[in-house]
């Protein structure tokens, strides 16, 4: 959501909009601080599993009259709130017991959903476990799918292809299965691990993100700030997420013209047709051997990124979209 922030700013900027942030703090090095209206809420007096009410609170107070709030931390008030993921669906999906900070959390949830007038979720997922859970109306829910940046993802041709895996130290005759994550239980490390360990098949699973122990068939290359190259670089995109609201990561890669091996329940499946890859089922523990075979008796790039996604992934788009909310509910406050 930070990275989806900064990318709102920067869309409200091409759309000559100088937005005004409430938050507690802000990095003034970001070249998207100059686009904005910084409103500083003191909150560091208050201990971190309360700040969100307090936050409200101050937005309350400071916000003027004519003022559209979007909200993307569920905050009050908010004439739109972002749902990018939310409390009920994690803990559903984790089989977890929700603790009493879990029913803390839901509660500012459910009373953020009820208070707003659009609430704009990033998925059909997110919008059924809004209805189902929340028991959010249908028609106060717009599924908008996240932006990707397009000019930072794209296809590069073989040769430029070629050295970046010799930079990675990639081998020729390994096939690359890229797994780009810092929550790796959620993200279903667990199960790539075991399988990779196991498989005599000539395939590497390169994990970008959290540190973990190498093995013959894995490589840990740590913090990556280089993803496009990763993904460009890479055979395939793996992915066996318990929850995943969206997933950004398959729209990446896939501009990127990498293929995906996924579990079904990401929620960015959504949005894919023609040939994007492989789904498998979490449940079937033949299901991943038979897709990773799979992926390797096909193992082709994506040349026409747009023909595999079913929504325009540009910001452009995403704020064209955004914006006729924003004057609709402009229009009715008069």
């Amino acid at each position: 959501m930070e990275r989806y922030l900064l990318d709102l700013i920067r869309g409200f900027h091409y759309s000559n909009i100088r937005p005004t942030i409430y938050t507690s703090s802000f990095d003034s090095k970001l070249e998207e601080y100059q686009w904005i209206t910084p409103k500083k809420i003191n909150l560091s007096f208050i201990p971190k599993k309360l700040r969100l009410s307090f936050l409200s609170q101050a937005i309350k107070k400071y916000k003027r009259a004519d003022e559209i709030i979007i909200s993307l931390a569920h905050t009050q008030p908010a004439d739109i709130t972002i749902c990018g993921g939310q409390h009920k669906g994690y803990l559903q999906a984790l089989s977890k017991n929700a603790t009493l900070l879990d029913k803390y959390k839901i509660y500012l949830e459910q009373k953020a959903y009820y208070n707003s007038k659009i609430i704009i979720a990033h998925s059909q997922l997110m919008k059924l476990e809004l209805i189902n859970l929340y028991q959010i109306p249908a028609n106060k829910i717009e599924v908008i799918y996240p932006p990707v940046d397009t000019q930072k993802f794209h296809c590069i041709d073989s040769q430029k292809r070629s050295k970046l895996r010799e930079k990675f130290g990639f081998n020729e005759n390994e096939i690359i299965y890229l797994f780009p994550s810092t929550g790796h239980a959620r993200k279903g490390f667990e199960l790539l691990k075991h399988y990779f360990e196991q498989t005599t098949l000539p395939i590497k699973l390169v994990v970008a993100g959290t540190p973990v122990q190498e093995s013959k068939r894995i490589r840990s290359l740590g913090f990556c700030k280089n993803m496009p190259e990763l993904y460009q670089a890479a055979d395939f995109t793996i992915m066996a997420s318990k929850y995943e609201p969206f997933g950004l990561v398959g729209i990446e890669s896939i501009l990127c013209g990498t293929p995906i091996i996924f579990s079904k329940n990401m929620a960015c499946t959504e949005v894919l047709q023609n040939y994007f890859g492989h789904l498998f089922d979490l449940d079937d523990a033949a299901s991943l051997h038979h897709a990773i075979q799979d992926s390797l008796q096909q193992k082709s790039r994506i040349h026409d990124p747009f023909s595999v996604l079913s929504y325009h992934p540009t910001l452009e788009q995403h704020m064209i979209s955004l914006l006729h909310i924003i004057q609709k509910i402009s229009s009715q406050n008069r």
